[in-house]
Protein backbone atom coordinates (compact mmCIF):
# COMPACT_ATOMS: atom_id res chain seq x y z
CA UNK A 1 0.00 0.00 0.00
CA UNK A 2 1.34 3.22 -1.17
CA UNK A 3 0.36 5.77 2.15
CA UNK A 4 1.55 9.15 -0.07
CA UNK A 5 -1.66 8.11 -2.21
CA UNK A 6 -3.70 6.92 0.73
CA UNK A 7 -3.20 10.15 2.86
CA UNK A 8 -3.54 12.69 -0.25
CA UNK A 9 -6.59 11.21 -1.29
CA UNK A 10 -8.08 11.38 2.22
CA UNK A 11 -6.43 14.92 2.35
CA UNK A 12 -8.40 15.34 -1.46
CA UNK A 13 -11.67 13.87 -0.71
CA UNK A 14 -11.78 15.02 2.90
CA UNK A 15 -11.52 18.71 2.16
CA UNK A 16 -13.08 18.52 -1.07
CA UNK A 17 -16.24 17.20 0.64
CA UNK A 18 -15.99 20.22 3.15
CA UNK A 19 -15.56 23.06 0.85
CA UNK A 20 -17.51 21.97 -1.89
CA UNK A 21 -20.82 21.35 0.82
CA UNK A 22 -19.72 24.97 2.52
CA UNK A 23 -20.68 26.36 -0.91
CA UNK A 24 -23.16 24.35 -2.05
CA UNK A 25 -24.86 25.58 1.62
CA UNK A 26 -23.88 28.99 1.50
CA UNK A 27 -24.89 29.73 -2.17
CA UNK A 28 -27.92 28.09 -1.76
CA UNK A 29 -29.62 28.53 1.42
CA UNK A 30 -27.32 30.52 3.65
CA UNK A 31 -26.98 33.91 1.58
CA UNK A 32 -30.66 34.17 -0.09
CA UNK A 33 -31.70 33.74 3.51
CA UNK A 34 -29.32 36.62 4.78
CA UNK A 35 -30.55 38.36 2.02
CA UNK A 36 -34.41 37.79 3.43
CA UNK A 37 -33.42 38.18 6.85
CA UNK A 38 -31.54 42.31 6.54
CA UNK A 39 -29.94 43.66 9.24
CA UNK A 40 -30.22 40.52 11.43
CA UNK A 41 -29.20 38.41 8.64
CA UNK A 42 -25.80 40.82 7.56
CA UNK A 43 -25.32 39.92 11.76
CA UNK A 44 -25.31 36.39 11.27
CA UNK A 45 -23.22 36.47 8.41
CA UNK A 46 -20.72 38.34 9.47
CA UNK A 47 -20.68 36.27 12.87
CA UNK A 48 -20.66 32.78 10.37
CA UNK A 49 -18.20 34.18 8.36
CA UNK A 50 -15.80 36.25 10.04
CA UNK A 51 -15.84 35.00 13.43
CA UNK A 52 -16.72 31.50 13.48
CA UNK A 53 -14.28 31.54 10.81
CA UNK A 54 -16.04 30.16 8.17
CA UNK A 55 -14.20 31.81 5.27
CA UNK A 56 -10.75 30.86 6.38
CA UNK A 57 -12.32 27.30 6.43
CA UNK A 58 -13.70 27.06 3.43
CA UNK A 59 -10.33 28.80 1.16
CA UNK A 60 -7.70 26.61 3.57
CA UNK A 61 -10.11 23.27 2.21
CA UNK A 62 -9.86 24.95 -1.47
CA UNK A 63 -6.07 25.35 -1.08
CA UNK A 64 -5.64 21.56 0.45
CA UNK A 65 -7.86 20.36 -2.48
CA UNK A 66 -6.67 21.68 -5.44
CA UNK A 67 -2.74 20.64 -4.06
CA UNK A 68 -3.37 17.42 -3.09
CA UNK A 69 -5.65 16.91 -6.59
CA UNK A 70 -2.99 18.21 -8.49
CA UNK A 71 0.19 16.17 -6.44
CA UNK A 72 -2.52 12.84 -7.36
CA UNK A 73 -2.61 13.86 -10.96
CA UNK A 74 1.14 14.12 -11.39
CA UNK A 75 1.43 10.60 -9.55
CA UNK A 76 -1.43 9.03 -11.62
CA UNK A 77 -0.39 10.54 -15.44
CA UNK A 78 3.47 9.80 -14.19
CA UNK A 79 4.52 12.91 -14.43
CA UNK A 80 1.58 14.51 -16.60
CA UNK A 81 2.17 12.15 -19.60
CA UNK A 82 0.78 13.70 -22.75
CA UNK A 83 -0.98 9.61 -23.42
CA UNK A 84 -2.51 9.66 -20.05
CA UNK A 85 -3.34 13.44 -20.01
CA UNK A 86 -5.27 12.28 -23.40
CA UNK A 87 -7.59 9.56 -21.88
CA UNK A 88 -10.41 10.09 -20.77
CA UNK A 89 -9.69 10.03 -17.21
CA UNK A 90 -7.19 12.31 -17.90
CA UNK A 91 -9.50 14.40 -20.09
CA UNK A 92 -11.92 14.69 -16.98
CA UNK A 93 -9.66 15.18 -14.56
CA UNK A 94 -8.39 18.06 -16.37
CA UNK A 95 -11.72 19.30 -16.67
CA UNK A 96 -12.20 18.86 -13.16
CA UNK A 97 -9.15 20.45 -11.76
CA UNK A 98 -9.70 23.73 -14.38
CA UNK A 99 -13.08 23.96 -12.58
CA UNK A 100 -11.84 23.82 -9.31
CA UNK A 101 -9.00 26.37 -10.14
CA UNK A 102 -12.23 28.23 -11.20
CA UNK A 103 -13.64 28.01 -7.83
CA UNK A 104 -10.29 28.28 -5.63
CA UNK A 105 -9.63 31.87 -7.16
CA UNK A 106 -13.10 32.90 -7.39
CA UNK A 107 -13.24 31.95 -3.85
CA UNK A 108 -10.40 33.96 -2.42
CA UNK A 109 -11.51 36.91 -4.49
CA UNK A 110 -14.83 36.54 -2.67
CA UNK A 111 -12.99 35.86 0.69
CA UNK A 112 -11.13 39.53 0.54
CA UNK A 113 -14.72 41.34 -0.31
CA UNK A 114 -16.09 39.12 2.96
CA UNK A 115 -13.06 40.43 5.07
CA UNK A 116 -13.96 44.18 3.14
CA UNK A 117 -17.33 44.19 4.11
CA UNK A 118 -16.64 43.30 7.96
CA UNK A 119 -14.41 45.76 8.12
CA UNK A 120 -17.30 48.50 6.37
CA UNK A 121 -19.60 46.96 8.91
CA UNK A 122 -17.55 47.14 11.72
CA UNK A 123 -17.11 50.84 11.09
CA UNK A 124 -20.72 51.51 10.72
CA UNK A 125 -21.46 49.95 13.85
CA UNK A 126 -18.57 52.08 15.75
CA UNK A 127 -20.63 55.29 14.40
CA UNK A 128 -23.70 54.22 16.20
CA UNK A 129 -26.88 55.40 14.81
CA UNK A 130 -28.02 54.57 11.11
CA UNK A 131 -25.62 54.05 8.35
CA UNK A 132 -24.35 56.88 5.79
CA UNK A 133 -26.63 56.02 2.51
CA UNK A 134 -23.27 55.68 0.87
CA UNK A 135 -22.61 52.93 3.12
CA UNK A 136 -25.54 51.41 2.87
CA UNK A 137 -25.03 51.41 -0.82
CA UNK A 138 -21.59 50.22 -0.71
CA UNK A 139 -22.19 47.15 1.48
CA UNK A 140 -25.39 45.75 -0.51
CA UNK A 141 -22.65 46.12 -3.42
CA UNK A 142 -20.45 43.65 -1.60
CA UNK A 143 -22.82 41.51 -1.04
CA UNK A 144 -24.47 41.07 -4.14
CA UNK A 145 -21.05 40.60 -5.59
CA UNK A 146 -20.82 38.21 -2.85
CA UNK A 147 -23.82 35.68 -4.10
CA UNK A 148 -22.55 36.53 -7.41
CA UNK A 149 -19.55 34.85 -6.74
CA UNK A 150 -20.81 31.91 -4.14
CA UNK A 151 -23.12 31.16 -6.89
CA UNK A 152 -20.03 30.73 -9.60
CA UNK A 153 -18.11 28.46 -6.88
CA UNK A 154 -21.10 26.28 -6.32
CA UNK A 155 -21.45 25.66 -10.22
CA UNK A 156 -17.48 25.53 -10.92
CA UNK A 157 -17.74 22.66 -7.84
CA UNK A 158 -20.54 20.98 -9.11
CA UNK A 159 -18.46 20.82 -12.58
CA UNK A 160 -15.71 19.45 -10.79
CA UNK A 161 -17.33 17.29 -8.51
CA UNK A 162 -19.33 15.66 -11.22
CA UNK A 163 -15.90 15.36 -13.35
CA UNK A 164 -13.85 13.76 -10.59
CA UNK A 165 -16.34 11.30 -9.89
CA UNK A 166 -16.61 10.17 -13.48
CA UNK A 167 -13.96 10.11 -14.32
CA UNK A 168 -12.32 6.41 -13.77
CA UNK A 169 -15.20 5.38 -16.29
CA UNK A 170 -14.72 7.57 -19.34
CA UNK A 171 -12.88 5.25 -21.73
CA UNK A 172 -12.46 6.83 -25.44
Amino acid sequence: MNWLIVVLRILHIGAGVFWAGAAFTVAGFVLPTVAASGAEGTRFMRRLALERGLTRWMVAAAIVTVIAGLVLTDIDSAGMQPAWMRSGMGIMIGIGALAALGALFVGIRSAMVVVKLGKLLATIESQGGAPKSEQVAEAQAMGAAMARRARAVAIQLVIAVLCMAAARYVVF
